[in-house]
């Protein structure tokens, strides 16, 4: 796809740039060696979010539930927190979008947040705890 196609794309089936797949397989890679736990997944239907979960389970071994939800695009912090606590789970692993996901950490945590694509952030409900990784 060109370049001037993708621009008339809507944002919701704009796919990831080659950064985006870099950026996820290498996320998968330090998932995988870090031995994250994760018990749930809820992932924006929108295309790139969608890609950068198939990306990142290419080589972090996941075999637990996940959910596309499409209110996660363009959502509020309000919804985030709704979706987050409809979940009965020690550990999900959100994949969304900005400003809405940097806003919902900084809320969390009571931290100013600037979030770039594809950077996670752990956060330790019960611990208070929050670490940034690219």
């Amino acid at each position: 796809m060109s370049r001037r196609s993708i621009r008339f794309l809507n944002d919701y089936d704009r796919p990831l740039n080659a950064r985006g797949r870099s950026q996820a397989e290498a996320m998968g890679r330090y998932f995988q060696e870090n031995a994250f736990r994760i018990d749930k997944i809820l992932c924006s239907g929108a295309l790139r979010t969608r890609q950068t979960l198939n990306l990142l389970l290419e080589s972090y071994d996941y075999r637990g539930e996940i959910e596309y939800k499409d209110e996660i695009y363009a959502s509020s912090v309000l919804t985030l927190k709704m979706l987050i606590r409809q979940e009965d789970v020690d550990s999900l692993l959100l994949i969304g979008h900005n400003p809405a996901i940097e806003t919902l950490a900084g809320d969390l945590t009571g931290e100013i947040l600037m979030m770039a694509p594809c950077q996670l952030a752990v956060i330790d409900m019960q611990k208070g705890n929050l670490e940034i990784f690219y």
